[in-house]
């Protein structure tokens, strides 16, 4: 009797004291988790906020701001941006956070989250307006019979790429966007107005444009070949593209300048800059290249226009091949006309395959509202332009009914989502591309 109570005892004291063990290390065991959970809880909170406050200055800047670090919330973060020299408009912003804690090892918790972010870049855009209203003015600087007008868009309507106006839409029917549109203000909706957003919408959105001495300087200092209408009895000059030849004449008509050489050689860097002096071009283009025309004093105050004559196409056509190397920017200080030619008929295609640029005036066709139904502009691109520029007139019907000028189509060059002719204008503030957390 005495020996087992005292083997019940002994057992009695080894279960409880095993048990106790176990309380003790699953306490201790609990303990590292949580204080694991907090510490990495805590060192992602100071790395996203670091991170968050990093973007809040870079965002509207023109250039990177200078690295820093802040201490607070019981660790420290180090914020630095980092240019992609590959892609000098990109730059990446890194938060590396650190803690006052370490883990079982001795090992500082840290965490890092990165931002990827670059100027605005406006080749991107298959359709953006300062406004949505007509700005039509004539190579005189005649206002066109429906400037200040505003512009609709209707069903029939529709832009494939990003779409963007600085002011508000003005929608009636069913327009169609494929990609996603913004705007600083809520579109106008007329009283049958039901738009197809395929991309989804958001109001309240900005983007700045650079303005126009800014613009005209990053251009003449990328210039390879620069022409200076002053310079040459202000005379107008002409660009005709021949794969990867162009002529060059001044005036455009003949009877003075008339040269045909390689692209590379005229402008090795592929940057044509224009003066004091309209700029005419038509043709199929080889490389990437861009064209701009500025304006002047006096009696240049009106130019800066650039027309297009034809048909103005890559030597590789980027519409079926994706990978071509051949892209153009043309940029206007003011205008860019579709010049007038009375033989086109209903049937007529007009292509363009390029990001235009309006700085101070818009992309339309001239005297549109004068003109015989044209056909159609197929703009394989985008247009940037200060205001919306119209290319024809019609009867909104129903049945729609084209009276006179042009129909178009835009459809959006996907490289120019990342990529960019040379020089193109881009916005002085950053958008946010990428973010990636640990």
């Amino acid at each position: 009797m005495g020996k087992s109570t005292i083997v019940y005892v002994i057992g009695l004291t080894l279960l409880v004291g095993i048990a106790l063990t176990n309380i003790g290390q699953n306490s201790v065991k609990t303990v590292d988790a949580y204080m694991g959970y907090y510490s990495t809880t805590q060192v992602h909170n100071i790395a996203v906020s670091g991170a968050n406050v990093g973007t809040n200055y870079l965002l509207n800047r023109g250039s990177a701001p200078p690295n820093f670090g802040v201490t607070f919330f019981g660790g420290r973060d180090s914020i630095s941006y980092i240019p992609d020299l590959p892609q000098p408009l990109w730059v990446t912003l890194r938060s590396v956070a650190v803690t006052n804690m370490s883990d079982q090892n001795g090992i500082q918790y840290r965490d890092t989250v990165e931002g990827v972010f670059k100027h605005v870049q406006f080749a991107k855009f298959s359709w953006f307006t300062e406004s949505e209203i007509n700005g039509y003015i004539d190579k005189n600087g005649n206002k066109g019979p429906y400037y200040g007008y505003a512009d609709w868009k209707i069903t029939g309507d529709s832009v494939w790429g990003p779409a963007h106006t600085n002011n508000h839409f003005n929608f009636d029917g069913t327009p169609y966007f494929h990609d996603k549109i913004t705007g600083s203000l809520a579109a106008v909706l007329g009283p049958t107005a039901n738009p197809v957003y395929n991309g989804g919408f958001q109001w309240g959105i900005q983007k700045k444009r650079p303005n126009t001495s800014a613009l005209e300087a990053r251009l003449t200092a990328a210039a390879g070949w620069y022409y200076d209408g002053n310079a040459n009895g202000g005379k107008d000059v002409a660009l005709t593209f021949i794969n990867d030849n162009v002529r060059v004449q001044s005036p455009p008509g003949g009877g003075g300048m008339d040269t045909t050489m390689p692209i590379t050689t005229l402008a090795p860097g592929g940057v044509m800059v224009v003066k004091n002096a309209d700029l005419r071009i038509k043709g199929v283009y080889s490389g990437s290249l861009t064209v701009a025309a500025f304006s002047g004093t006096g009696a240049a105050v009106n130019k800066g226009n650039v027309w297009i004559d034809g048909s103005v196409t890559a030597k590789i056509n980027p519409v079926n091949n994706p990978s071509s190397p051949d892209m153009l920017g043309i940029v206007a200080g003011r205008m860019a006309y579709i010049t007038q030619d009375n033989t086109r008929n209903a049937s007529s295609q007009l292509n363009i395959q390029a990001a235009v640029y309006c700085q101070n005036g818009e992309l339309t066709a001239e005297n549109f509202w004068n003109i015989p139904v044209s056909g159609s502009v197929n703009l394989f691109g985008g247009v940037t332009q200060i205001s919306a520029g119209s290319l024809g007139v019609f009867n909104p019907g129903p049945p729609l009914q084209f009276l006179n000028g042009f129909s178009y189509r835009i459809h959006n060059d996907a490289r120019f989502d990342s990529l960019q002719p040379p020089s193109y204008p881009y916005s002085d503030s950053y958008e946010l591309v990428s973010w990636w957390e640990d």
